[in-house]
């Protein structure tokens, strides 16, 4: 489930403003770096509270989806970080 997230915020990332566009790029390496670490350690509680706030960065980026938004928020619905 978790997997996912990369395909949802990788293809919706963006917008014209190239400013904008850089700082989605960055938000995106950051949630993948964060979803590595949250893989190769998924008992460690900080690395998945990592993964929530960079998958909620991303979905500040311009073309988002109503339905990317909503896969994310099930998404996340079902990481517990305890």
């Amino acid at each position: 489930m978790v997997i996912c997230f990369i395909a949802t915020f990788a293809l919706g990332c963006g917008g014209d403003d190239p400013a904008t566009t850089a700082s989605c790029d960055n938000d995106v390496s950051a949630f993948e770096a964060a979803l590595t670490a949250y893989i190769n350690d998924i008992e460690n509680v900080s690395k998945c509270n990592a993964l929530k706030s960079a998958a909620n960065e991303v979905l500040d980026c311009p073309g988002i989806t109503a339905a990317q938004r909503a896969e994310y928020e099930d998404s996340v619905d079902g990481l517990v970080c305890d």
